[in-house]
């Protein structure tokens, strides 16, 4: 599969899932638009990318700022044109008890996972129409918008359950514009967001890192949790020319975790 003709945007493209998407497109000869909030990872995925000998352009982006989101939409019209694929990846999380979770947790949560998404997705999906080509956009679910039971705060499950409907919204609203969207819902992911999960839970059951991993996977039919690879693959997957007919889906990749 090859991306050569393609502008590929990834957000939250600074480590873990979507820094490995990034590199993996680069990989492939497409032309790769980073965005984070954070300039130094991001400075590394650049490194990283261009070792391929790819095109990268780094953008911050806090996604909660609509002006800066609006920004930088017109940095990709400057510097690329448009976009043909949105890997919709920013997204934020810790481990909260229910009866902990307090307004300022729950607007940075969703403020990031779920209003942060729609207005990438609409303002890139505006940029898309615009150019009339057609486009790919993959948003970041996860199995705890649907009721995975284990998740790490009910705020972040309504975030992702946000994520995932609004997902069927824009598929329907944007199909008459040759717009495919699709959001991919990921179990367990070895990141270094899971690793200070596991660190937090670790200072607060007096567990060890190792047993609460062991518990984690004992609970995964498959027996292992998902390397950063396996969700990228899936994501490729979506952008590429086999998923032309595939729109307004949700797709697991747990495990088993789930079935659904």
């Amino acid at each position: 599969m090859s991306f050569e003709s393609k502008t590929i945007l990834v957000t939250g493209a600074g480590r873990g899932i979507g820094k490995a998407a990034a590199l993996k497109f680069a990989e492939l000869g497409g032309k790769v638009v980073v965005a984070d909030i954070n300039t130094h990872n991001l400075e590394d995925t650049r490194a990283e990318v261009e070792s391929f000998g790819g095109n990268c352009y780094l953008y911050q982006l806090d996604v909660r700022d609509l002006n800066q989101i609006r920004k930088m939409v017109d940095f990709v019209k400057s510097e690329v044109g448009s976009v043909d694929i949105l890997f919709n990846n920013a997204g934020v999380t810790q481990h909260i008890d229910f009866f902990d979770i307090d307004g300022d947790d729950w607007d940075r949560i969703h403020g990031v996972n779920a209003r942060g998404a729609f207005f990438c997705m609409q303002k890139i999906a505006r940029l898309m129409v615009e150019t009339g080509n057609g486009g790919r956009i993959i948003n970041m679910g996860s199995i705890a918008g649907k009721g995975y039971r284990r998740a790490s705060n009910a705020a972040y499950s309504a975030s992702k359950g946000a994520v995932i409907s609004m997902t069927y919204s824009a598929a329907s609203v944007l199909s008459e514009h040759d717009i495919n969207v699709n959001s991919i819902c990921p179990g367990m992911v070895d990141t270094d967001m899971m690793a200070n999960i596991l660190s937090l839970r670790s200072e607060q059951t007096g567990k060890s890192g190792s047993e609460l991993r062991e518990f984690i996977t004992s609970e995964i039919p498959l027996g292992r949790m998902n390397e950063a690879k396996d969700i990228v693959e899936l994501v490729v997957f979506l952008a590429g020319p086999g998923s032309r007919n595939i729109t307004g889906q949700s797709f697991n990749i747990d495990g088993g975790m789930i079935m659904q």
